[in-house]
């Protein structure tokens, strides 16, 4: 029988690329191409998407967490940089920012949720 801990990172791991795949779609695309949540504002789409995959691939890769996060801080800035190259988009540091913030607290999360784990199992 496999661990349900490994199971969760093999699931993380398959998210975690995809959504950076999405960003990086999101973030090269014509701005009308853009994916977007109507409901909320650019910058908590920005802080969402950089949670969801920083926070799932820093699950799933645990000993090379923060490789990965600091990784995703530098693809962010390098992708704001690379909307300077789309005429209909704009790269600026702050959008870097929220992306930056997003990442880290998806490591976070991943961290914690690690951490709760090796509880419960030492509990078991």
């Amino acid at each position: 029988m496999t661990d349900p801990l490994d199971q969760l990172r093999r699931l993380a791991t398959v998210l975690g690329w995809g959504a950076l795949l999405v960003i990086l779609f999101a973030t090269l695309s014509p701005l009308d191409l853009r994916p977007h949540i109507p409901a909320v504002g650019a910058d908590i789409e920005r802080f969402l998407a950089y949670l969801a995959a920083g926070g799932m691939l820093a699950f799933a890769y645990p000993r090379q967490r923060w490789f990965i996060l600091g990784g995703m801080v530098v693809l962010a800035v390098g992708l704001e940089w690379a909307q300077t190259l789309e005429q209909s988009r704009h790269g600026r540091l702050q959008d870097a920012g929220v992306k930056a913030l997003g990442t880290l607290a998806g490591g976070i999360l991943a961290a914690g949720l690690d951490h709760l784990a090796r509880r419960l199992r030492r509990a078991a």
